[in-house]
């Protein structure tokens, strides 16, 4: 006698409970021991810090998130005392990799901490310099309150304590002994940047259904089914035709759709505007309306 088909189903389901537990298990000694993340936006949000930046994608957060770069980057610095041969070394390597320097160390702004890590080798002057350095991904380490950066592989809970003098540096933004992990900007961006990405996912489906003119064509009982796919051959969406005499004219929701319009308008200008305040601290920065020449250079210029 055959076997029925539905104990072929559970063996089936479950070969893949155990993948989906081999997996579980991982996630889970990878975060036993860690303590919690205790950023209220990112946890309503249902969200790890590191995945906030997918806020970087969007153009009027990464615009902001540039000028801030480009701030620091142009601004100039000096080591002090500044005449000895050590001071002229050092000053030469850090202007070789200070881009990844100074924009690895700015990205515990945006994201509350950042490590990077330094790999040395001996020069032909004879001093040890720097071969590479660059920023890691932030899921991989954990701050400690008590100031130790702990390294955690996955699928292990061993916590393993880093070297912060010379290989792994660690930057923070506002951390405390309550929120070791520091206070990121871009959390506080989160649900500027999820309205706006979702007005405008509403304002497409507006402009899809209202934005569209209908031809109205009016003809005879007979010649519907004809006039219907002459409007639709000379239009392909949005067309009628009644029973009338011929007659072709072009609706529109003009009304309708210059309110929406206006709001819609606003309602981004207010989120960008709500964007390049957090970020550069001022607004008027990507937009101008002709009047505001002087004040939008004096944003760029100033902004820091």
């Amino acid at each position: 006698m055959a076997k029925p088909k539905k104990d072929k189903a559970s063996k089936k389901s479950l070969s893949r409970g155990k993948l989906y537990t081999q997996e579980a298990i991982s996630n889970f000694f990878s975060h036993f021991g860690r303590q919690p993340d205790n950023d209220e936006v990112l946890r309503k949000a249902g969200i790890t810090r590191h995945r906030l930046r997918v806020l970087l994608d969007d153009d009027e957060i990464a615009q902001a998130v540039e000028t801030r770069i480009d701030a620091l980057l142009a601004t100039p610095y000096r080591i002090e005392p500044s005449d000895t041969p050590e001071a002229v070394y050092l000053k030469q390597q850090l202007d070789e990799w200070y881009f990844e320097i100074a924009s690895g160390a700015l990205n515990a702004l945006f994201f509350g901490y950042s490590v990077q890590e330094a790999v040395y080798e001996l020069k032909e002057e004879g001093y040890i310099g720097l071969q590479w350095i660059g920023e890691k991904p932030m899921q991989w380490f954990e701050p400690k309150n008590d100031g130790r950066l702990i390294l955690r592989k996955d699928g292990n809970s061993q916590e393993l304590e880093v070297d912060q003098i010379f290989k792994f540096f660690l930057t923070r933004r506002k951390a405390s002994y309550e929120q070791p992990y520091g206070k990121a900007l871009l959390a506080t961006l989160y649900w500027v940047f999820f309205f706006k990405q979702n007005g405008f996912k509403f304002w497409a489906k507006f402009l899809e259904r209202f934005g569209t003119p209908i031809l109205l064509g009016k003809c005879e009982d007979s010649e519907i089914d004809d006039m219907n796919q002459a409007l639709l051959n000379a239009h392909a969406q949005s067309v009628l035709s009644i029973d009338a005499k011929d007659d072709v004219q072009v609706l529109g929701t003009t009304g309708a759709s210059g309110t929406a319009g206006s709001a819609f308008e606003t309602f981004n200008k207010t989120l960008a505007q709500q964007i390049q305040k957090i970020v550069l601290g001022q607004t008027l920065t990507s937009q101008s309306d002709g009047t505001s020449g002087y004040a939008l250079g004096k944003v760029h210029e100033n902004v820091r």
